[in-house]
């Protein structure tokens, strides 16, 4: 590795956490690797020594080094101009055209399997540099390489291109639920009437009854004419209750609730449905919307995304709310943007959160959420956009997968190995 590309991480950082928007936005190694990736925390300026050092360029390719390490990723536009986590190793191609091969190289289940071997520690795993720098990067013929680097570029910046896409719908709706631009005030207090904290299913839950989520919620009443709760515009809204999992090599490929919220991550596990009771209600597919239901209201609760043909086939976890739309009522896309809105969306869902270690979310309480209704060519826009970014979004992750295959086909032809490490998660 040495040889094609430096291999460093910033020092250790201790930081000190201040008010949003009062420092420097920071991002930790887990939401790096996520695909919507949001700043939630943010670190006083005069404690981030040499700050200069700890912000992304778009040419290097991001490693984990703690915990799970081999974990690889790309730099996005969301990663640009924020403090990034001294947790991930920054890899740095010394000649830019090798940068997609060494991409899809890296993301191979041979490398991933030479990093787990160079890790150390006992609780929680370590890589440091110099480790890295010692790994046998394989260098198959250059027109190999080419072809595998093209599509792993390929992929990147459909991806790219995808959330540029998705930040578009973003805006426009933002635009359309608050026109003038308020401010959203988040006070510690708030002062509501007695008789609401009794109604309901809340239970006198505080983070229902939040000054900041009080006020979007009033902004989205104000937006428009016309508001809905979310139960009347899709087919239906539901969750699987527990069950015992049964692992192993020959199952149905498994998707937890995080990594379907990370960016085109790998099977990394197989589950017997054959063995579970009513095993179809938790097959996972495409057009569906799923939510986070369980988590931190910090972290992923309360995220949705739109599952594509990528998951047809996948088992789901329990921990997801199943989103059935109905595109006679309201598109996809649409849904989409507005229940997972980081400003004027998921505020909204995230109030409904009952439970302290780990709060959770019920379904009859999404049920309940209210989407404003704009008119017709508004939401067709708003749709228009959010679609076409989960096409491109799929599209990328299918010809990244592809590349990665390439790349581990490439070493096996390269080392004479016969037949070749599977890449969990890829049809035969």
């Amino acid at each position: 590795m040495s040889k094609v590309a430096d291999v460093w991480q910033p020092s250790r950082l201790k930081g000190f956490q201040v008010d949003p928007g009062k420092g420097l936005p920071f991002l930790s190694a887990g939401q790096v690797f996520e695909s919507q990736p949001r700043v939630r925390k943010w670190l006083a300026t005069a404690m981030v020594p040499r700050s200069e050092t700890r912000y992304l360029e778009s040419d290097w390719i991001m490693m984990s080094c703690s915990g799970e390490v081999g974990r690889v990723t790309a730099v996005y536009d969301e990663h640009l101009d924020k403090v990034v986590t001294h947790d991930l190793l920054r890899v740095v191609p010394r000649d830019a055209a090798d940068y997609g091969w060494l991409y899809a190289y890296m993301k191979t289940p041979t490398f991933f399997a030479i990093a787990r071997s160079s890790q150390y520690g006992h609780m929680i795993k370590h890589l440091e540099p110099e480790h890295v720098l010692g790994m046998p990067v394989a260098m198959p013929d250059i027109e190999t390489r080419r072809r595998v680097g093209r599509d792993a570029d390929a992929a990147l910046e459909m991806r790219r291109s995808a959330r540029r896409l998705q930040a578009r719908a973003d805006e426009m709706y933002a635009a359309a639920v608050n026109p003038s631009n308020e401010p959203v005030h988040d006070a510690v207090s708030s002062t509501v009437r007695a008789s609401s904290l009794l109604a309901g299913r809340r239970r006198m839950e505080g983070q229902f009854h939040r000054a900041g989520v009080l006020q979007v919620e009033d902004l989205v009443r104000r937006s428009s004419n016309k508001v809905q709760p979310l139960i009347e515009v899709v087919k239906s809204v539901t969750v699987g209750a527990r069950f015992k999992r049964y692992f192993g090599d020959n199952g149905t490929p498994y998707r937890s609730a995080s990594e379907l919220f990370d960016v085109n991550a790998p099977v990394t596990k197989r589950v017997y449905s054959a063995l579970l009771p009513d095993s179809k209600k938790y097959m996972l597919r495409s057009g569906w919307i799923i939510m986070a239901c369980s988590g931190q209201t910090y972290g992923l609760l309360g995220r949705t995304t739109v599952l594509t043909e990528n998951h047809d086939g996948v088992f789901g976890s329990h921990d997801l709310i199943r989103i059935v739309p109905d595109r006679t009522r309201a598109r996809t896309g649409y849904l989409q943007t507005a229940l997972n809105h980081v400003d004027y969306g998921r505020p909204r869902v995230v109030r409904y959160a009952s439970g302290t270690s780990v709060p959770h979310l019920d379904p009859q309480d999404i049920r309940n959420v209210l989407l404003p209704r704009f008119d017709a060519a508004l939401e067709e826009a708003i749709a228009d956009l959010s679609e076409e970014a989960i096409r491109l979004a799929a599209e990328a992750d299918r010809l990244e997968t592809a590349a990665v295959q390439g790349a581990e086909d490439a070493i096996s032809a390269l080392t004479g190995r016969h037949g070749s490490l599977q890449l969990v998660g890829v049809d035969e």
